[in-house]
């Protein structure tokens, strides 16, 4: 089953998206398109880095729009205000994070916004990532009807989350036997996701019924349930926070308590953002997720979500052990007292322990 992006915001309790809404709304008026372009913008460098200072420089290009205020937006935030004698910002690209950002300069007359202009601009990552690929330690078992969708190691125990209408499941399994110990099934009108384990507690996502389930340990009780507007792809942690990915390049920082949101990163290397990142693991600070539908591991730095390096784990299944349907690379676990990354997929009869190799520079 192939996965289909897009992006739906409906009205929960606890979304993360909702406060942003309501933030952008006091600082914004309900109907931009029918505002004048009041303001001209020069356009950013395309190559920016994060070493680099953003100049903002703008004009008045409608001048019979008077203005009590003006006001410059980053990111939908309010960062200044300017003077009409000197429509000029300068900060630096660093604290912003990889990928696609907005300048939007308004002016305001009576406390209502009447006039803007606004310039995108990316940053890409400052050095090209590593390359890396693998050595296999072991090989085990996996249920092959398992569509795997997370793989989670915890205080010696390994579960995994897999996914399909009426066939999701979160369990703990048997690394050696490759079977179930305990398992809690989904409804089948819930598509299971990922998992990830934060303060004794399961965190399951679902992939568009917009739900995440929240078991207790080691039984595998539903406790909770929590909303989210995007869809689910994969879930880890850094620290006492969620980190959510949904098929697009970007990664959601989220509370555990109610999925209420923190903040975003972009991925992206020196030249394109990288999308369709889907399980995901943390381990020593760093965050690695795998790209959907390839053999590719992406090391991400969560700071700022720049591509640290990719990770080619072609081969790790090999064509006699492929089902023909969509038996891809989906589940990484790091193994934090034997140092070593086990790796299954959707579907596969294995599951590897593995040790990742740098590739020496040509």
């Amino acid at each position: 089953m192939l996965k289909k992006i897009f992006f739906i915001l409906i009205p929960l309790t606890s979304l993360f998206f909702a406060c942003k809404d309501k933030k952008e709304t006091a600082d914004q008026p309900g109907d931009l398109l029918s505002q004048r372009a009041a303001f001209e913008i020069q356009a950013l460098p395309g190559n920016l880095q994060p070493k680099d200072t953003l100049n903002f420089s703008a004009i008045q290009s409608d001048t019979s729009l008077k203005f009590d205020s003006l006001i410059l937006f980053l990111d939908g935030k309010k960062r200044t205000a300017l003077s009409p004698e000197n429509l000029r910002f300068s900060t630096g690209a660093g604290d912003l994070g990889m990928g696609l950002h907005q300048f939007r300069l308004a002016g305001f007359l009576a406390g209502k916004e009447n006039g803007s202009g606004s310039v995108d601009f990316i940053i890409h990552a400052d050095a090209e990532p590593e390359s890396w690929t693998y050595e296999i330690v072991k090989t085990l078992p996996h249920n092959q009807a398992s569509f795997t969708q997370g793989l989670e190691w915890n205080d010696g125990r390994l579960y995994e989350g897999t996914g399909l209408n009426g066939k999701s499941h979160v369990m703990e399994i048997s690394p050696a036997r490759g079977e179930s110990i305990l398992k809690t099934s989904l409804s089948e009108e819930h598509f299971g996701e990922g998992i990830t384990i934060l303060n004794k507690k399961l965190y399951q996502l679902t992939w568009q019924s917009h739900r995440a389930f929240v078991y207790s340990l080691p039984d595998l009780k539903q406790v909770n349930t929590l909303g989210y507007p995007t869809e689910g792809w994969g879930l880890s942690h850094l620290g006492n926070e969620l980190l959510l990915s949904d098929g697009s390049e970007k990664i959601y920082f989220l509370r555990p308590e109610d999925f209420s949101l923190i903040r975003s990163i972009q991925v992206w290397d020196t030249k394109n953002a990288v999308k369709e990142l889907n399980e995901l693991e943390v381990a020593d600070g760093i965050l690695y997720a795998n790209k959907y539908q390839t053999d590719t591991i992406v090391k991400i730095d969560p700071a700022n979500g720049k591509v640290l390096g990719y990770i080619n784990m072609e081969g790790l299944l090999k064509k006699e052990d492929r089902t023909g349907g969509e038996d891809v690379l989906n589940g990484i676990a790091w193994n934090s007292s034997e140092k070593l990354w086990y790796l299954t997929g959707k579907n596969w009869p294995k599951m590897f322990a593995v040790k990742w190799i740098k590739k020496k520079s040509v």
